[in-house]
C-alpha cells in the first residue's frame, strides 16, 4: 500500500470521526431546543428543526460507521423527529379574568 493511500485512509477516518461528533452534537442540541420550545412557531423550534436537518444531511456522508453505530444514531434522529412532532402548533392560552381594584 502506498503512503498516499495510507494518508487518504487516515484522513477519511478522521473526517468520519469528526462528522460523527458533529451529528451527535446537532442531535443533542436539537433535543435541548425542542424541549425548551413552547410552540412550533418559536425561534427555539426553528433552531431545533435546523439541527435535525443538519444531522439528516450529514449522517449519510459518514462512510465508516458500523451498523450498530448507524442504527443508534438513526434511532436518535427518529426520537428527535417524534419529539418535534409533539410540540403544539399554538400555545394554549387561557384568558384570565381581570379584576379592578376599587
Amino acid at each position: 500500500m502506498s503512503t498516499n493511500t495510507q494518508k487518504l485512509r487516515v484522513l477519511c477516518a478522521r473526517t468520519d470521526h469528526d462528522l460523527l461528533i458533529l451529528v451527535q452534537r446537532e442531535l443533542d442540541r436539537g433535543f435541548a431546543l425542542v424541549d425548551a420550545a413552547t410552540t412550533r412557531n418559536s425561534a427555539l423550534f426553528a433552531q431545533a428543526e435546523k439541527a435535525y436537518q443538519t444531522a439528516n444531511v450529514l449522517l449519510p456522508r459518514i462512510s465508516g460507521l458500523t451498523e450498530d453505530d448507524r442504527q443508534r444514531i438513526e434511532a436518535k434522529v427518529v426520537e428527535l423527529r417524534s419529539r418535534m412532532d409533539r410540540v403544539p402548533v399554538h400555545a394554549n392560552v387561557r384568558p384570565y379574568p381581570t379584576s379592578v381594584a376599587s
